[in-house]
């Protein structure tokens, strides 16, 4: 029996000695990074930058995964299910986490993740077509107590929220056209389609520059970098704001050397010159560099601030 003990315990403390040794040189081969999005937007920029220069701080390559469907949860499912030994890392947005995940069934929970700090926050805008009658929060809300009401343009949540909120706090009447892209929602601005558009700033930019569109708002908490002379909804009277927050997450039960080597990579690339730098020129957006613990905080506290959101307005789902 003795023998027994001796064996176990030597058995453990060849194991043991094992994942020190692997999670002490990590990383030694190649990272996957998924994506909820495919190739060519802003998401997928953003994560291809991001890889770059987390490739320079790992010293070793960063594959980026595009992993569409599902509105963001096909590819955290497939993060959920990896092998959290660190070479599957993957994007994790606060909408997709803390809104999508309650209106629609999905086999993962927060628990399943280990959150390992924020990458960047987009920056939202509310756009007319040039020659509209809408130039501000006071025209739009005016228009929607007619009987024209206002037709808005977004690809979902949290776009959506603003035009939700406004309904419900002037009593104006605000109705909702859902695309499938960003750029569809734009095309149906530029169209007449729909009275204005919700979306982040590199969607239109070009367009506002050339005097097709201009921004009535920042649907953001502060003015949006590229167009800073545009004041909030709130700077215009009305309460209201939202957030865009991508993070890194990995696998629940990554090793906690690895998760810790991880942790400080990645808040080294955020916040670097070049990459805010990129982000602020390339989308018009910010950094969020926020430590593992602060992100893992904010998602909390996001979920039954979405919850409430769904049970004010009756969502059903996407």
């Amino acid at each position: 029996m003795k023998f027994h003990y001796i064996a176990l315990g030597v058995s453990c403390l060849i194991a043991s000695a094992a994942v020190q040794a692997q999670t002490s040189s990590y990383p030694q081969h190649a990272i996957s990074l998924t994506v909820p999005y495919g190739a060519g937007g802003s998401t997928d920029g953003i994560a291809r930058k991001f890889a770059t220069m987390l490739e320079r701080e790992l010293g070793q390559s960063i594959i980026i995964q595009n992993q569409p469907g599902g509105a963001g949860t096909l590819q955290m499912r497939n993060l959920a299910r990896a092998v959290p030994d660190g070479y599957t890392l993957g994007f994790y947005s606060y909408s997709t986490a803390t809104f999508t995940s309650q209106v629609l069934d999905v086999p993962y929970k927060k628990a399943d993740f280990d959150l390992l700090g924020g990458i960047a926050e987009f920056s939202y805008g509310i756009v007319a077509v040039a020659d509209s009658p809408i130039n501000n929060m006071s025209d739009l809300v005016n228009q929607s107590k007619t009987s024209k009401g206002v037709f808005y343009g977004v690809t979902g949540a949290p776009n959506n929220f603003p035009f939700l909120q406004l309904g419900k706090i002037t009593g104006g009447q605000f109705d909702q056209v859902t695309y499938k892209s960003s750029a569809e929602s734009i095309n149906a601005v530029i169209g007449g389609y729909v009275d204005v558009a919700l979306q982040g700033a590199s969607e239109y930019a070009e367009l506002v520059r050339s005097g097709k569109l201009k921004v009535i708002a920042s649907a953001t908490n502060e003015r949006l970098p590229w167009f800073p002379n545009a004041p909030t909804m709130k700077e215009q009277g009305f309460d209201i704001g939202i957030k865009g927050i991508i993070g890194i997450a990995a696998p629940k039960g990554t090793p906690a050397a690895v998760k810790a080597r991880l942790e400080a990579a990645i808040h080294s690339v955020v916040t670097a010159d070049e990459y805010e730098d990129y982000l602020v020129k390339t989308y018009g957006m910010k950094t969020y560099p926020a430590s593992a613990a602060e992100f893992s905080a904010y998602i909390d506290e996001g979920f039954p601030r979405m919850r409430n959101m769904i049970e004010t307005y009756d969502i059903k789902g996407l």
